[in-house]
C-alpha cells in the first residue's frame, strides 16, 4: 500500500536516472518543496527487477538512457507492481512520445526544464494510485461476495423498493423450484401458501418499509406445490441519502427441523399424558427429563428443575439403588435391562415398579443418553400377594397353615443352628371342642376358632409362628428360645391370655390346651421328627387331662414344673420379706482401708433355704418383677449405709447392680432421686454398675440417662468390663465414674500373660480416662499384690471377704 505524505514516514521513491547529477536535481527540487523521502538510483533493467522486490510509493524515471530505454523500463515495472505511479521526468520526450508512454501506463510526464508541476503531480498520482487499490480491493470483495452467495446454501434474492424480484441464487432456485429467469421480475407473493392471513404480510411490509430488519419463519410454497418452512431474514439496503432501493431476503430451509419438533411435540404430549414414569437422564444418572406421571408420582413441581436429581434418587433405598447401579451396567452392555424395583414416591410412600432401561447411541456407537420406563405394579403385586397369603394362610382363622409352618420352620432352624439356640415346637390341642360343636353349631365353633387364633397371635411374639394346623389343633414354632425357662414364660402368658372367657353369643367359653413340646436340638433336628415329638408330648399331657402341659423329653417336665412353682414363690417373697441383701467389702489399695460395699441380693426361701441367684434372678428379670425389687434393694442399700454412716464411718460408699429392664424403666430416675431424699443420703456415696451390654442397646437413650443421674451426683460403674460386645468408645461417651475388671481376668492372671495384659491395659486406660478402677474376684495374695503394683485403685473378692449378712459386716468393719 502507497505512503501519504506525513511528518512521521518519509515516502520512498526509486528514481530511474542514469545521469547522477540529473537524479541530486530532482532531489534537491522535491526537498526545496518540504517533502521528506528515501530514494534510490537505479539504471538498469535488472536493478529494477531487484529492487520492486521492495515497496516503493512512486517511480520517477527519464525517458533517454543509454543502457536503458525508458518504454521498456515501463513495462518492466507494469508487470511486477501494476499499481505503482509511473512519471516520466526528461529533456528530450517529445509529445507523440509521451503520449504513447501514456498509453503504455505512464501516469505523467514532467520536461526537466521545468519542475514546477513535479510535487503537485507525485501528491495527485500517490491519491489516485490509493485510489485505485482500494476499487481494485472493493472489486475482489465484490467478487468474493458473488461467490459466497451463489455457492450459498441458504436462499438468496433481492427485490427493488417496490418488492419486484432482480436477483435470486442458486439455492432460491433449488429450494423453491423456480429457475431466475422464471421468477425475476415478480414479486416473493408467487411463493405464498395460504397458511399467513393478509396482516401478517402487512406487518412484514411496514417492519422493512420503516427500514428496520424482519425476522420470522415463513410457509411459503414450492413450485410444485409442496410445502417448505423457511427461516427468513428480510434486510433494506439504502442509499447515501437514507432512501430504500432494495430488499435482500435471505431465508434457510427449516422444513427438516420443523418436522422433527412437531414429532418431539407429538412425542412428548404422549410421554406427558401416559401414566407411566419415562425418565431420560445422562450416562451418570442425571435425570433430563422427567414426565408428568413421573412429577405426580416423585410430589414435584412442574416448575420444579429435575436436572440436579439422579435416577438413582428414584428409587426407594440402598439396595434398589445398588440394584439400579448394577442394572446400568447391564444397558450398557447389552443396550437394554428389564426388570422390578420400588420406586420411592411422595411422602416416602414406596411403589412396585416394572421398569426398562434404554440406551440410545450416536452413529458412531457411543452411547449419548439412556431412558427408562417405570410402570406401577402395586395392584398386580397385591393380587399375588393376596393369592400368596391364600395359599399360605387357613381361610377361616388367616393363621399360616401346614405348608406356610414348614416354611417358616425351615428358617428358624436355619437361624438357631447358625447362632446356636433353640427352637420350641408347641403342639396345641382344644380341650372340649366337640363339645362347643354340638352344642352350640358349627357357626359358633368357627367364631370361637377365629377368636383363639387372634389371641394366640396376640401372646406370642412377631418373630414366632402361630399357624392352625387343622381342625381345633393348632402348632407354635417358637424362635430366639435360650433355655427351658422361656419355653415356661411363654406357657405363662398363653394361660393369661385365656383367663377370660371367650364370648359367644350370649355364653361365655373358657378355653384350656393340651399342649406338647419338643425342643430344638434336644428331641430332633428335622422338621418331621420335632413335630411329630411335639404330637406325641401333646397326647401325653391329653391324657393327664385338661389344661396339661407335656415336653417330649421327660426330664424336661420335671424341671418345667420345678421352675413354674419356683416362679410361683417368687411373685409372693417380696410381700413376705422373703429377700435380703448380702454385702461384700471393697478395699482401697492406696489407704489400705475398706472405703466401700458391694449390695448382693439374697432370697431366703421357707422351705428351699438360701436360694442361689443363679437360680431366681433370671426368673426376676424374664417376669418383669425386677422392676420392683431392683427398687427394694436401691432403698435397702441406702438405709444400710446410713446405718454405717451413723456408726462413725465416713467417706464409705455402697454399689448396687441395675439390670437392663431397670435401666429401661421411664420411672428410674425419679426412684433413685426418691429414695436418695428419704435416706438422706449423700450422692456421691451411692454406686449404680451396669453392663456393657446394656449400653449398647440404645446408646442415645443410654447416654440421657445416665446423664440425669449423673447429674444427681451418683456414681456410675461399668460391670464385667471386657466381657462384653461394645466398643472402647462408649468410655469416652458416657458420663462414668469407675470401672470394674471382671474377675475372668483376674483369676489367672499370675499364670497367664494375656490376662494379666489386659488387666493392666484396663487398669491403664481407665487412668488416663480419670476412671476408677476396681478389680473383682481378688481371691488370692499375688493377685492383690498385681493389682497393687499396677496401680489399681480397689479390689474386692473373697481374699478380702466374701459377701456377708448384715451382721457379720458390722463386725468385719469394726475388726478392719
Amino acid at each position: 500500500m502507497p505512503n501519504t505524505q506525513n511528518h512521521t514516514t518519509p515516502l520512498r521513491i526509486l528514481l530511474i536516472e542514469d545521469a547522477e547529477d540529473d537524479a541530486q536535481l530532482l532531489v534537491d527540487h522535491l526537498e526545496s518543496e518540504g517533502l521528506v523521502f528515501d530514494w534510490r538510483r537505479i539504471d538498469t533493467e535488472r536493478d529494477i527487477i531487484v529492487k520492486l522486490q521492495e515497496s516503493w510509493d512512486i517511480i520517477i524515471s527519464d525517458f533517454s538512457m543509454p543502457h536503458l530505454n525508458g518504454t521498456h523500463a515501463l513495462e518492466t515495472v507494469r508487470r511486477l507492481d501494476p499499481d505503482v505511479p509511473f512519471i516520466f521526468v526528461s529533456g528530450t520526450i517529445g509529445e507523440d512520445t509521451a503520449v504513447k508512454a501514456m498509453k503504455s501506463g505512464a501516469h505523467d510526464y514532467i520536461m526537466k526544464n521545468n519542475l514546477n508541476r513535479l510535487l503537485p503531480t507525485i501528491q495527485r498520482e500517490l491519491r489516485d494510485a490509493q485510489a485505485r487499490r482500494e476499487g481494485r480491493h472493493a472489486e475482489q470483495i465484490l467478487r468474493k461476495l458473488s461467490l459466497v452467495v451463489k455457492q450459498a446454501t441458504d436462499s438468496v434474492f433481492i427485490t427493488d423498493s417496490k418488492g419486484r424480484i432482480e436477483y435470486v441464487n442458486p439455492a432460491f432456485e433449488t429450494l423453491t423450484g423456480y429457475t431466475a429467469d422464471e421468477i425475476n421480475g415478480n414479486t416473493p407473493a408467487i411463493l405464498r401458501s395460504g397458511k399467513h392471513d393478509l396482516a401478517f404480510y402487512q406487518q412484514l411490509w411496514r417492519t422493512i418499509n420503516c427500514g428496520d430488519i424482519f425476522k420470522g419463519t415463513l410457509i411459503n410454497r414450492r413450485k410444485n406445490g409442496e410445502l417448505f418452512h423457511e427461516e427468513k431474514v428480510i434486510t433494506p439496503l439504502k442509499d447515501a441519502q437514507g432512501h430504500i432501493t432494495h430488499f435482500v431476503s435471505t431465508g434457510r430451509d427449516i422444513t427438516a427441523r420443523v418436522y422433527v419438533e412437531h414429532a418431539n411435540a407429538r412425542l412428548i404430549s404422549i410421554l406427558e399424558a401416559t401414566p407411566d414414569l419415562v425418565a431420560i437422564f445422562e450416562q451418570d444418572g442425571r435425570i433430563r427429563y422427567l414426565n408428568k406421571a413421573g412429577r405426580q408420582l416423585l410430589g414435584l413441581d412442574f416448575e420444579e428443575e429435575v436436572s440436579t436429581r439422579h435416577v438413582q434418587d428414584l428409587v426407594h433405598n440402598d439396595t434398589a439403588q445398588q440394584h439400579i447401579s448394577q442394572a446400568l451396567l447391564a444397558v450398557r452392555e447389552y443396550g437394554i435391562w428389564n426388570g422390578e424395583t420400588v420406586l420411592r414416591v411422595a411422602k416416602g410412600k414406596r411403589l412396585p415398579v416394572s421398569q426398562v432401561i434404554l440406551a440410545h447411541r450416536n452413529t458412531d456407537g457411543s452411547i449419548e443418553y439412556l431412558s427408562t420406563i417405570m410402570r406401577d405394579i402395586s395392584e398386580r403385586k397385591h393380587f399375588e400377594a393376596e393369592l400368596q397369603h391364600q395359599t399360605n394362610h387357613d381361610r377361616l382363622t388367616d393363621l399360616p397353615n401346614r405348608f406356610f409352618l414348614v416354611d417358616r420352620f425351615t428358617s428358624a432352624l436355619e437361624y438357631a443352628k447358625r447362632h446356636g439356640e433353640y427352637v420350641a415346637v408347641l403342639f396345641l390341642d382344644m380341650d372340649n371342642f366337640k363339645r362347643v360343636n354340638d352344642n352350640l353349631g358349627h357357626a359358633a365353633g368357627d367364631s370361637l376358632l377365629q377368636q383363639v387364633a387372634q389371641r394366640l397371635k396376640g401372646c406370642f411374639r412377631s418373630n414366632d409362628t402361630v399357624a392352625r394346623h387343622g381342625g381345633d389343633e393348632f402348632t407354635i414354632v417358637a424362635n430366639d428360645i435360650k433355655n427351658s425357662e422361656d419355653v415356661l414364660r411363654l406357657l405363662q402368658k398363653l394361660r393369661t391370655a385365656f383367663e377370660r372367657p371367650i364370648f359367644i353369643g350370649s355364653q361365655n367359653i373358657y378355653i384350656t390346651f393340651s399342649i406338647g413340646i419338643a425342643l430344638y436340638p434336644h428331641d430332633g433336628d428335622q422338621i418331621e421328627d420335632l413335630l411329630h415329638h411335639a404330637d406325641i408330648a401333646m397326647f401325653r399331657a391329653k391324657s393327664s387331662g385338661p389344661n396339661q402341659y407335656r415336653f417330649y423329653a421327660s426330664e424336661m417336665n420335671a424341671r418345667s414344673h420345678e421352675l413354674l412353682k419356683l416362679e410361683e414363690d417368687l411373685r409372693l417373697a417380696l410381700d413376705r420379706e422373703e429377700f435380703l441383701l448380702h454385702y461384700q467389702p471393697q478395699l482401697d489399695l492406696r489407704s489400705n482401708r475398706i472405703i466401700g460395699m458391694e449390695g448382693l441380693i439374697r432370697w431366703q426361701h421357707p422351705v428351699r433355704g438360701l436360694v442361689s441367684p443363679a437360680d431366681f434372678v433370671p426368673l426376676l428379670e424374664n417376669s418383669g418383677m425386677i422392676i420392683p425389687v431392683g427398687e427394694w434393694v436401691l432403698r435397702q442399700a441406702c438405709r444400710a449405709h446410713r446405718t454405717i454412716r451413723e456408726a462413725g464411718f465416713d467417706n464409705f460408699h455402697v454399689s448396687i447392680n441395675v439390670s437392663a429392664a431397670q435401666f429401661s424403666d421411664e420411672y428410674l430416675f425419679d426412684k433413685i432421686k426418691r429414695t436418695l431424699q428419704d435416706e438422706q443420703m449423700p450422692q456421691q456415696a451411692l454406686e449404680l454398675e451396669i453392663t456393657e451390654n446394656i449400653l449398647i442397646k440404645d446408646p442415645i437413650s443410654a447416654t440421657e440417662t445416665l446423664r440425669a443421674i449423673h447429674g444427681l451426683g451418683a456414681r456410675i460403674a461399668i460391670d464385667d468390663f471386657g466381657t462384653g460386645y461394645s466398643s472402647l468408645a462408649y468410655l469416652k461417651r458416657f458420663p462414668l465414674n469407675v470401672l470394674k475388671i471382671d474377675r475372668t481376668f483376674v483369676s489367672d492372671l499370675i499364670d497367664d500373660p494375656s490376662d494379666a495384659a489386659i488387666a493392666e491395659a484396663s487398669i491403664s486406660l481407665a487412668h488416663k480416662l480419670d476412671l476408677e478402677v476396681i478389680a473383682e474376684g481378688v481371691e488370692t495374695v499375688q493377685q492383690l499384690e498385681f493389682m497393687r503394683t499396677h496401680d489399681c485403685d480397689m479390689v474386692q473378692g473373697y481374699y478380702i471377704s466374701k459377701p456377708l449378712p448384715w451382721l457379720e459386716l458390722m463386725k468385719f468393719l469394726q475388726r478392719r
